[in-house]
């Protein structure tokens, strides 16, 4: 079964594509929007998966999710990947907000079971990557995806 992010990334790729064919410009002469990080996550972001009620909170800096942290960092962005780290990869870390050894260390095993650059740093890959902690409005209860 594919992952929903992927299918997310994939419909979005190919919506870009359409526009960009209907516009006259091919996909080689168009710069990636998402290239350029927005800067060091500084908070979260609500994510609602199309109206269905399941809401995840993704870091994020001033509102973009394109941000990266790493060891050190310390703000609701971190939070929001401990949660996931905790309920989507079975980690047992203080939901704190601190970017410490341990949030680090889960985040390496988190990249090596999705089969990506085990650094340990958060960045586009790793969020792109990374099944989500969302929890449904209605009853509370978490879900992956």
């Amino acid at each position: 079964m594919m992952k929903l992010r992927a299918l997310r990334t994939r419909v979005g790729i190919s919506v870009a594509a359409v526009a960009l064919s209907g516009a006259g410009l091919g996909l080689a002469t168009a710069a990636p929007a998402s290239a350029a990080y927005a800067g060091y996550c500084n908070g979260w972001v609500d994510d609602e998966i199309s109206n269905s009620g399941f809401h995840a909170k993704l870091p994020a800096y001033n509102g973009n999710v394109n941000c990266q942290m790493y060891k050190g960092a310390s703000h609701n962005g971190v939070k929001a990947l401990q949660i996931t780290l905790n309920r989507c990869y079975g980690r047992s870390l203080t939901e704190d907000g601190v970017f410490g050894n341990n949030t680090r260390t889960a985040l390496i095993y988190a990249q090596g079971v999705e089969k990506i650059g085990t650094d340990g740093g958060y960045g586009t890959e790793t969020r792109t990557n990374l099944e989500w902690a969302y929890q449904y409005s209605g009853n509370g209860r978490w879900s992956c995806f």
